[in-house]
């Protein structure tokens, strides 16, 4: 009798699987790489916007070939929810096999998608900042900030690392914690002005309800990576076409999800394919180079794509299995002859 379960995984399962950052930086790269390598199938995100930018959710289907695996995440992304006392980002992960195309686990990713966008800057990093790194900015302090800094840190280990976000208390705390798990000092600013001046790596995650410039031109120096994502643009608007290089991960939904740090100029037809130098996944695998000068300018927008979900996604499938992680649920049962 044929029968399908699916591994359901809270909050809590994600969390007792304990993913090292590197392995969930390992598994981004692979997934970046076979999406230079053409070894994806990645329709654009889709949008369900219910008060731009305030309620949104965000729809990414997509297929990994490393893995032979197909998934979808639904992502809420509610600018209020602190009120509430939930995050901001709320996610679901499903993942269904390509032989019958039946699910195989359904997945708290909020905090997965946390991770794999730490993990993206991170190794977006490794290919595109200078030789020796040694300052660190971070705008923001939402769940993809305490990635961003650690994995960059395990990466680099800085000399100096600067925070700052809107909400005084948010920072404070960022702060201290980080701090305390990094075994340094984390400073945190109360403007993104001191907090991105001669930084090496400036990690733009600000989550603004309207243009605002919080990365001006003049702020990239010679040698700097700037990497915003947020969903409204907060860096200066000449950036793409100033820089030496500019880099996305994927240039189509870029261009066709209308939302996003750089939309505005793409919608407005003035950023196109042409001013492009390449997307990280053909950095990654080697099609197109990387960082070539120690004094170039580099700007890698990273939108986030299912790719990477999917691939950390499967890998926590994977370790929670291994140690008995999750609920399993009956999902179809063969109806038996009477």
């Amino acid at each position: 009798m044929a029968s399908i379960e699916v591994l359901f995984l809270s909050k809590e399962d994600v969390d007792r699987v304990d993913l090292g950052l590197q392995e969930v930086m390992d598994a981004v790269e692979v997934g970046l790489r076979a999406h230079g390598e053409k070894d994806v199938v990645m329709p654009p995100k889709a949008h369900l916007a219910l008060d731009y930018p305030e309620k949104i959710f965000n729809i990414l289907p997509g297929y990994a070939g490393p893995i032979d695996a197909c998934g979808v995440k639904v992502l809420g992304d509610f600018h209020g929810n602190y009120a509430h006392g939930v995050p901001s980002e709320i996610s679901t992960l499903i993942l269904m096999r390509t032989d019958t195309g039946a699910p195989y686990a359904i997945i708290n990713s909020t905090a997965i998608t946390w991770m794999r966008t730490g993990a993206v800057s991170a190794v977006g990093a490794k290919y595109l900042a200078c030789r020796r790194p040694r300052v660190l900015a971070n705008i923001g302090a939402r769940g993809s900030s305490w990635y961003n800094v650690a994995m960059l840190d395990a990466l680099f280990d800085f000399e100096e690392i600067r925070i700052t976000s809107r909400r005084a208390e948010s920072r404070r705390r960022f702060g201290e914690a980080m701090s305390e798990r990094l075994g340094k000092a984390v400073r945190v600013e109360d403007n993104a002005a001191d907090t991105v001046r001669d930084a090496d790596i400036i990690i733009d995650a600000s989550r603004l309800m309207e243009h605002e410039v919080l990365v001006p031109d003049a702020a990239l120096r010679p040698g700097a990576l700037l990497q915003p994502y947020g969903s409204v643009m907060s860096v200066d608007p000449t950036l793409p076409f100033r820089a030496d290089k500019f880099i996305v991960d994927d240039w189509n939904q870029c261009a066709k999800a209308g939302y996003g740090q750089f939309a505005p100029l793409i919608n407005a037809g003035e950023l196109r394919r042409e001013h492009l130098h390449a997307e990280i996944g053909e950095v990654v695998a080697g099609r197109k180079p990387g960082r070539e000068r120690e004094d170039e300018r580099i700007v890698f927008w990273h939108k986030g794509y299912a790719i990477s979900d999917i691939m950390v996604g499967h890998l926590v499938y994977e370790k929670a299995r291994a140690q008995g992680i999750g609920t399993l649920l009956p999902y179809y049962e063969e109806p038996r002859d009477e």
